[in-house]
């Protein structure tokens, strides 16, 4: 891949900067100081090394270009805030559509943000859209602590796929590796259901084992390497995304804002700044899912793109409202829906804590929050048309103590209890062990 990026750059300012270990064998290089005539030379350069255009993209002023050769992906692009030109050479990645691609129209879109099972555990994020035609698109699945959830989204599918048809993945999307966001993605492909169909992995990881992975704990990095080898032994074409990158999949046109690759070369201490960022729009609705993206990426996102890139109706609250993004990158996405993948209990904890979060809040129309029950959003949307299901799942204060140290008072427990037989309309407490 070296021997491609020095194709790309020949003619251009020399680096001064390492390439970046993009993660299986792909590279980044980065050029400073880069002017739109440098962009032009690297795409004459990409032709002249033997590589086809493949798709290109425009966000605002910024340009992308990826090329394609039999042994090889050339991706190219240029960020006039940060006077970079940025040159990829992957050589392991399936193609993705870059324009759409024909599909009968059979229902309406729906996103939904799934209610990941907190029984044990506050994180866990998984988002389901049905395409037009009946098929799916999946955002992440779940922590090896919600064991169940694999079944749950199986059963889900299921039940909105017409009796004797296969359920169709058309799509599944890993925004980056962190075991609440991949793990139940592992136990689905265990489970081997011979009646689903994935046709296509999307994602861009991190290396674990990276320039600064000795800031993660080994665990992150053995679960990483985990979904990396479940992915590629399930023989599913897997799509490596890149920034600016434009794919179509059914009635979804999908950006790739952001990936760990605009991060370099600031460090990585933060894991979560390796999460890739989508904007997914469909039907005229525009659908923000910005991961567990942080302080690294929203600088990026908000000094790329304004109002006009980042303009959202749905967002994902990023970092299951933890510490994420900035006030900046949410008044300029300005959403009207707010999903937040969380429980209510940290939800309420930390909401006083981070002023960006409560921003995100403050410009919502509404939102919604996982552990209350999944919640299902027409697209595109119109307000009053949102549906929570009801609640299926509840904490189990016992073992979350055991687990995390979290303790709560009896009437607490008590009064979050009786919220949730309101919603979902289970035996009254003492019927049931939660």
């Amino acid at each position: 891949m070296k021997q491609i990026l020095d194709a790309l750059s020949a003619t251009l300012p020399a680096p001064r900067l390492a390439d970046y270990d993009c993660n299986n064998a792909a590279l980044l290089r980065v050029i400073e100081g880069a002017t739109t005539q440098d962009f032009d030379k690297a795409l004459r350069a990409a032709s002249d090394a033997g590589f086809q255009p493949f798709a290109e993209n425009r966000l605002e002023d910024n340009l992308y270009a990826t090329f394609l050769r039999d042994d090889a992906l050339a991706h190219i692009y240029y960020c006039p805030s940060e006077n970079t030109l940025r040159l990829i050479a992957d050589p392991n990645t399936a193609p993705f559509d870059p324009q759409p691609t024909p599909y009968v129209r059979r229902c309406g879109t729906k996103l939904w943000m799934f209610e990941t099972d907190h029984s044990f555990i506050d994180c866990g994020m998984c988002f389901l859209l049905q395409n037009a035609d009946g098929s799916f698109f999946l955002i992440d699945s779940g922590h090896y602590l919600q064991p169940n959830d694999h079944r749950r989204i199986y059963r889900f599918l299921r039940e909105r796929t017409p009796v004797g048809e296969k359920v169709v993945i058309a799509g599944w999307f890993f925004s980056h590796a962190h075991d609440d966001h991949v793990c139940q993605f592992m136990e689905f492909l265990k489970d081997g259901y011979a009646d689903v169909v994935i046709e296509k992995l999307y994602y861009n990881m991190i290396c674990p084992y990276g320039r600064d992975s000795h800031f993660w704990k080994e665990s992150n990095k053995k679960i990483a390497l985990d979904f990396e080898k479940a992915a590629k032994g399930s023989g599913i074409p897997i799509v490596k995304l890149h920034s600016g990158q434009r794919f179509y999949v059914r009635n979804l046109q999908i950006d790739v804002l952001c990936t760990h690759e605009d991060v370099y070369p600031n460090d990585f201490e933060n894991y979560n700044d390796s999460s890739t960022v989508l904007m997914i729009e469909a039907d005229g609705c525009r659908m923000s899912f910005p991961g567990d993206a942080g302080q690294y990426e929203s600088d990026v996102l908000t000094a790329r793109f304004t109002h006009e890139t980042l303009q959202c109706d749905v967002m994902q609250m990023a970092h299951h409202g933890h510490f994420g993004t900035s006030a900046e990158y949410y008044r300029t996405s300005g959403a009207k829906v707010l999903l937040v993948p969380n429980t209510q209990i940290k939800f309420d904890e930390e909401i006083p804590r981070y002023e960006a979060n409560r921003v995100a809040i403050d410009l919502a129309d509404e939102y919604q929050i996982s552990s209350n029950g999944t919640v299902e959003v027409p697209i595109p949307y119109v307000p009053g048309t949102l549906k929570v299901h009801p609640d299926e799942t509840f904490e189990n204060f016992d073992r979350i103590q055991a687990l995390w140290g979290y303790t709560y008072t009896d009437e607490y427990k008590q009064a979050l209890f009786d919220e949730y037989l309101r919603r979902s309309g289970l035996p009254p407490m003492e019927e049931i062990d939660p």
